[in-house]
């Protein structure tokens, strides 16, 4: 390991965005300057460290603490670290757990959580990490926008091509949110019907309406006439757009809006010159429904996997303990 690496705690937000953009492998969004002041409006403690060797950034780090009961936290830092990808990971890593480890005795932190989208884990498996489960999405499908839009449409399975036909023929309508309350409502409602539909847990209401105030994050409609019938929130980064959560309203799934929102949406992404465009997730086990739309828009490309989340323990029996309340709750 260089003798000349050091933590920097006040890395400009131009710096940190740039390498975050440059280096993450999954385009960095979850570890942007942007997400941190998220995290920071939703109430949490971040902390920012970037590594330089000397005066060269190699490597950053955000960070969110989780308040716990009794006075207890948990550290998680979201699809990272992020490494030079010229450089070897082992040491680097090294480094940065250690500087990590300091943060989480100044804060009471039982234990630490990451999920990098790397497709080895031998660096954390070295350092005594266990495997948890996945917080991000474990798999996913990630389209490649160099290619044509004649060429996107060809890999699409027929039926969805189909579908983004029915939907024009419906006359549907592609529009961003004004940001009214109005709007947030109705989004707000999409999202409720479709957590009931599909089973899927939701984050709370000011959970939606601080992200969509942050930089980079956006809302969009599929409307029909003046009724809005299904919504995705988009996130742009880079060059890439991320298709982050979607919701829509059963009742007028005969209109098909939600395929030719994504195929607006992908459009659009590849004429601001996004390179890629990732939908999010992919877990078939788990929402086999919303893994066969998405993989309606390229069933043949081969999903992108990652490692999933790790757990470094500084606390056994809290840990032992957050583990038996967690199941139980």
């Amino acid at each position: 390991m260089s003798v000349n690496l050091s933590i920097k705690y006040n890395l400009s937000e131009i710096d940190w965005n740039a390498f975050a953009a440059k280096e993450a492998s999954d385009g960095g969004f979850l570890q942007s300057w942007n997400w941190g002041k998220f995290q920071q409006d939703l109430g949490r403690k971040i902390f920012r460290l970037a590594v330089m060797d000397s005066s060269k950034l190699i490597a950053t780090a955000l960070v969110v603490k989780h308040e716990m009961t009794l006075g207890f936290s948990y550290l998680y830092c979201p699809r990272g670290p992020v490494i030079d990808s010229n450089l070897d990971k082992t040491e680097i890593t090294d480094f940065i757990f250690k500087a990590i480890a300091k943060i989480a005795k100044q804060e009471q932190a039982i234990f630490f959580r990451l999920d990098p989208p790397w497709q080895s884990n031998k660096e954390l498996i070295e350092n005594k990490f266990n495997f948890v489960g996945d917080v991000q999405p474990k798999s996913t499908l990630i389209l490649d926008l160099s290619l044509s839009e004649e060429k996107l449409l060809t890999q699409m399975k027929p039926k969805t091509r189909y579908n983004i036909k029915v939907a024009q023929k419906h006359e549907i309508k592609i529009v961003e949110s004004d940001n009214s309350p109005e709007q947030f409502e109705q989004f707000w409602e999409l999202l409720q019907k479709t957590s009931v539909r599909d089973s899927i847990k939701s984050h709370s209401k000011e959970y939606y309406r601080k992200m969509l105030k942050c930089q980079g994050v956006s809302l969009v409609f599929a409307r029909s006439g003046e009724k809005n019938i299904a919504a995705n929130i988009m996130i742009n980064f880079g060059r890439w757009e991320i298709y982050l959560h979607g919701a829509s309203d059963y009742e007028y799934r005969d209109k098909m809006a939600p395929y030719l929102l994504q195929w607006q949406m992908i459009q659009e992404a590849k004429k601001a010159g996004c390179k890629y465009y990732d939908f999010w997730g992919a877990p078939a086990k788990r929402w086999p429904g919303v893994t066969r739309f998405k993989q309606g828009f390229a069933p043949n490309l081969s999903l992108t996997q990652y490692i999933g989340a790790y757990d470094f323990v500084y606390k056994e029996l809290f840990y032992r303990l957050y583990n038996i309340v967690k199941k139980v709750i």
